[in-house]
C-alpha cells in the first residue's frame, strides 16, 4: 500500500516537474517583444476607450503614439495633463 502511494506521488511529482520545465522553456522561446514605452503610454491614458481620438481605444492609441504615428496630444479626454505625461515618456520637450 505504501509502495503504491510512493510510486503515485513520484509519478505525479515527475509529471509536474516535466510540465513546469516545459512551460518555462516555452515561455522564453515564444516570448513576444513589446515596446516598453507603449505600456507606459497606456498607463498614462485615461482608459475609458471612448474612441474620440480616432483609434479603437486607449490600447490602439498607445501603440500608435509609441510607434510615432500619432501625436502625444492624441487623447482629447486626457487634455494637457495626459499629453504632458506622454511627452515625458516619449522624451519630447
Amino acid at each position: 500500500m505504501i509502495t503504491g502511494m510512493l510510486s503515485a506521488a513520484a509519478v505525479l511529482g515527475g509529471t509536474g516537474l516535466f510540465v513546469g520545465l516545459f512551460l518555462g522553456i516555452a515561455s522564453e522561446k515564444l516570448k513576444i517583444e513589446t515596446d516598453h514605452k507603449e505600456g507606459l503610454v497606456r498607463k498614462a491614458l485615461p482608459g475609458i476607450n471612448c474612441g474620440r481620438c480616432g483609434y479603437a481605444g486607449c490600447d490602439a492609441l498607445a501603440k500608435a503614439i509609441a510607434e510615432g504615428s500619432a501625436p502625444v496630444t492624441g487623447c482629447p479626454v486626457g487634455r494637457d495633463k495626459t499629453a504632458e505625461k506622454i511627452r515625458e515618456i516619449m522624451n519630447q520637450n
